[in-house]
């Protein structure tokens, strides 16, 4: 008998690329007759898009949205509102938050997984052509990739060749194979690149945020490489990075106007992926983080009062942001859901106007343009680059921009000064929106430590160990193999 498992599959026929998010019955059938036809191809890769907000369940929620993306700039000691357990970096196996990211995020690899199965199972004449069915399952591979990733980062020592890589899965999950442990880093990489490789060869260019893109795999692959930092990932992360800007789609741009490109969220050019919220009546519950944490982090609006980011960020980011001319732009008045409709001074790039509108655009920015240049001038400071050649691409940023206006940064004197000035630079143009501040926070050093000891100085004597989250107690209680993370509870 055929074994029988649950996956994520849309009973509808897709009318439009946007409707992905419409309905979400789960299905109990055998995987082969998940998918039966090209309609089905297409609407299980849908469902896949869905779970980033959906997870395991049917209503929407921000486990890879803004809540991930406070709780990681907490950590780098930036935003108040991932709260003080990320902050301080005190997490143990049973914090709440922590399990949610697992289990929703493996329920993301599912997703992925049935696509893959299920598409590449289906035969060559059911598609249009063989080349669409490839550009298919790379979609999902690419998917599964940022997925991976992100587990990697989050729960695995992805700086480190050692044993706590990630918990592999290209099968989907049933009760019979929960029990296996963990890849190492290097093997957890492999799995990744292996995916990002078929990702850049099959998939297409980008056309909108919506959809991932070979773009997105070659960023992606560029990222993993920086985090990593291993001997030679610098000059192979630039190398490719050179020839994905010297190859960037037209269509694929940074808006001039800051202030619009935030205003159009996920129809921007300049989003090259976004975590697409299909049209509805509560697209503020999708996005809770976004939509009322960071609001009533915010500074209350009182009468007569200036109002005071200081309320939003810990005091040293706090200090570059209000010299800053994005300071503007990025800030405002938000509201939160509360009987009195209370407005509070916030971040509302990311907020918007809070819950006045329930079905704003709200977002999560995954990439944007300006992350190409800022990791080209980081690789460039990292592989040899003058002063000079590494600031490059800083200034091509700012100069990119006219609201606001970004005046030209002078050559600094010295390499530290250098690094200084890109570090701040992912923190200013990226905060709260996809973890970038963190990750540079541990790459970055600052008087011989990390940035992030230097944000939070009341956090400066933390293990290394807390680098990463533990594996939560949800997974160690039923899966006997997998190892825990050192210097954790479990």
């Amino acid at each position: 008998m055929k074994r029988i498992i649950y996956i994520l599959i849309f009973g509808f026929i897709l009318s439009s690329c946007d409707d992905f998010l419409t309905e979400e019955p789960v299905h109990k059938q055998t995987l082969e007759n998940a998918v039966v036809d090209y309609d089905g191809a297409q609407n299980i890769i849908n469902g896949m898009y869905a779970s980033l907000t959906l997870g395991s369940g049917t209503s929407g929620s921000d486990f890879f949205g803004g809540s991930l993306a406070c709780a990681l700039s907490s950590q780098a000691g930036v935003s108040r509102a991932g709260g003080t357990t990320f902050y301080s970096m005190s997490y143990t196996s049973t914090t709440s938050g922590i399990a949610t990211y697992w289990q929703q995020w493996y329920a993301c690899v599912n997703a992925a997984n049935a696509a893959i199965i299920s598409i590449s199972a289906l035969a060559d004449n059911k598609f249009p052509d063989t080349k669409e069915k490839s550009r298919m399952i790379a979609e999902a591979r690419c998917f599964r990739a940022w997925v991976n990733a992100h587990l990697l980062w989050c729960f695995g020592h992805f700086q480190t060749d050692d044993a706590y890589g990630i918990l592999y899965r290209e099968e989907l999950s049933d009760m019979v194979n929960v029990h296996r442990d963990r890849l190492s880093v290097k093997d957890s990489y492999q799995k990744i690149f292996d995916d990002l490789d078929t990702a850049i060869k099959d998939l297409g260019d980008y056309t909108t945020s919506k959809r991932l893109s070979r773009q997105l795999a070659q960023a992606l692959k560029v990222k993993l490489l920086l985090n990593r930092g291993w001997e030679s990932d610098y000059a192979n992360a630039l190398s490719l990075l050179n020839e994905t800007i010297s190859t960037l789609p037209a269509d694929f741009k940074m808006d001039p106007d800051m202030k619009n490109m935030y205003n159009e969220a996920w129809d921007s050019k300049e989003v090259l992926w976004a975590r697409y919220l299909e049209d509805g009546s509560g697209r503020a519950y999708s996005e809770f983080a976004y939509t009322q944490t960071i609001i009533q982090t915010g500074d209350l609006l009182v009468v007569g009062q200036e109002p005071s980011s200081l309320k939003s960020f810990y005091p040293e980011f706090n200090s570059w942001l209000e010299t800053d001319p994005r300071y503007d732009v990025t800030m405002g008045w938000a509201r939160r859901l509360n009987a009195n409709g209370q407005q509070y001074f916030c971040p509302t790039k990311v907020a918007r106007g809070g819950r006045a509108d329930m079905n704003d655009k709200f977002t999560t920015y995954y990439f944007r343009y300006p992350e190409l240049l800022l990791m080209q001038a980081e690789l460039r400071a990292r592989t040899g680059a003058t002063i000079a050649e590494a600031l490059a691409p800083i200034n091509t940023l700012r100069n990119n921009r006219t609201n606001p206006v970004l005046s030209q940064i002078p050559e600094p004197a010295t390499r530290n000064e250098l690094m200084d000035i890109i570090f701040k630079e992912y923190c200013l143009e990226l905060f709260v929106e996809n973890g970038s501040e963190w990750f540079a926070s541990l790459r970055f050093e600052k008087d011989g430590n990390p940035w992030f000891k230097t944000l939070k100085p009341d956090v400066s004597d933390v293990s290394t160990n807390k680098y990463c989250w533990p594996i939560p107690a949800v997974e160690t209680n039923v899966n006997s193999q997998i190892k825990p993370n050192p210097g954790f509870d479990n």
